[in-house]
């Protein structure tokens, strides 16, 4: 691009942003194409959260656009730039359009809007085109390694922040506490995400690689894995997210019946121990054993939720509701069935799709579970073992988190699995 291009482009970009962010971007296009290393955006998309953190709060007016223009972008860049005579889906593709196809035949036979429900469709899959864009351009080791340096940049900064809000109990909304048995909690930590839920779910895709990582790493950088695992595990315990806590938990446990030193066991004895002399973790789990808590559970809580939910497939038991339908994001905007949050992503799966959608949406999750225990097995190369491992068992704990809440519908939580799942499906390619 001569110089002459270079400025009218760069004039244009910089006069479009006082009419629009769009407008900007659009005559940045060129600019990007000509001058951007091919692989620099898509190292940007672990920084996903915290870029839409940024975007959210400073350019309201592309806040429920950027996502797609970033994907568009990165699209553009796979197909012209790198340019790959055929694009790379992975054994998972199958399983992901028998979904899709499943989703959009209970969407036709349903009474939902179109509307609603394609922005059902959407909540479920539109993030799986990150998966692409990762298995397109990861080609070897390097890749991984600043993919996964980049992820702990965003995981220590969103920690940080989780920690400052925790000790100097940054307000929340009373809605986050229950009133009657937990007047003693006066915050907790969100960091930049928009419930403490969605934060804990963030920090057990990426804790467990972290984790993994400063057990098999050597040198300073053993140093760094801890000090993150450290901030990161601080932060997940101030979520006070007790679903969290039990998920990543029983992901640590699995991971320690296939760890050759069986010290991690002690390890997590002392956590828990450690954790129970923190009052408010301490009041959380205690709460569960409360006869005022399960009371509010039956009568509008999560036990009365899933108890509808299952009434409602009982109802609709072969194709669902459709997608957008129940129990959800979409639905509570719309207000089908009072905009209740059914806070078990698989319950809430089984309604909007029925048997049959469930059925496909569970062999999609196998399929990503069955690559990365293949993965862990047939690895010679410790770094790629460890990675594996580490993903699979986030990807796990994640999985486990969705029985008591809807995270999968959170996009920047979406665009984390995707992303991680896209890195353990590279991995099958790239040689020891």
């Amino acid at each position: 691009m001569k110089k002459g291009g270079t400025f009218v482009f760069s004039l244009l970009s910089g006069l479009g942003f006082f009419i629009s962010p769009v407008l900007s971007l659009i005559f940045s296009l060129p600019l990007i194409f000509y001058y951007f290393p091919e692989k620099l955006l898509f190292y940007l998309v672990p920084l996903y959260p915290l870029m839409d953190f940024f975007v959210r709060r400073s350019f309201t007016s592309i806040s429920s656009i950027w996502d797609e223009g970033f994907l568009i972008l990165l699209f553009l860049i796979l197909l012209i730039r790198i340019k790959r005579k055929s694009v790379v889906f992975t054994e998972i593709i199958n399983p992901v359009l028998l979904f899709l196809f499943f989703l959009s035949l209970s969407l036709l036979k349903s009474n939902i809007p179109l509307s609603a429900g394609i922005d059902g469709i959407r909540s479920y899959l539109e993030m799986f085109l990150f998966f692409i864009v990762v298995v397109n351009f990861t080609s070897n080791k390097e890749d991984i390694r600043k993919i996964i340096d980049i992820s702990l940049v965003s995981v220590s900064i969103v920690s940080i922040y989780a920690i400052y809000q925790f000790i100097v109990k940054v307000p929340i909304p009373p809605s986050w506490v229950d009133k009657d048995l937990e007047m003693g909690i006066a915050t907790r930590a969100f960091s930049i995400f928009t419930s403490p839920n969605a934060l804990a779910g963030y920090l057990i895709l990426i804790l467990p690689l972290v984790f993994i990582l400063f057990l098999n790493e050597k040198g300073i950088k053993k140093y760094i894995y801890l000090f993150v695992t450290l901030i990161s595990l601080s932060a997940l315990l101030f979520t006070l997210t007790r679903g969290a806590w039990l998920s990543i938990f029983l992901a640590f446990f699995f991971f320690a019946l296939t760890y050759k030193d069986k010290r991690i066991f002690l390890l997590l004895v002392i956590i828990i121990v450690l954790s129970y002399f923190i009052p408010q973790v301490r009041t959380r789990f205690m709460n569960l054993l409360s006869p005022v808590y399960i009371e509010k559970a039956r009568t509008y809580g999560r036990i009365y939720r899933w108890s509808l939910a299952i009434d409602i497939f009982k109802r609709n038991p072969i194709l669902g509701v459709g997608p957008g339908g129940f129990g959800g994001a979409v639905a509570s905007r719309v207000g089908f069935f009072e905009g209740i949050y059914v806070d078990n992503y698989y319950l809430k799966t089984l309604v909007e799709t029925g048997i049959f959608g469930f059925i496909s949406f569970l062999y999609m999750i196998f399929t990503m579970i069955k690559r990365g225990i293949a993965t862990v097995v047939n690895r010679n190369d410790g770094f790629l073992k460890s990675v594996a491992l580490g993903i699979t068992f986030g990807i796990i704990a994640f999985l486990i988190n969705n029985i008591t809440e809807n995270l999968w519908e959170v996009v920047p939580l979406s665009v984390t699995m995707w992303t991680l799942a896209g890195i353990l499906f590279s991995i099958r390619r790239i040689n020891d």
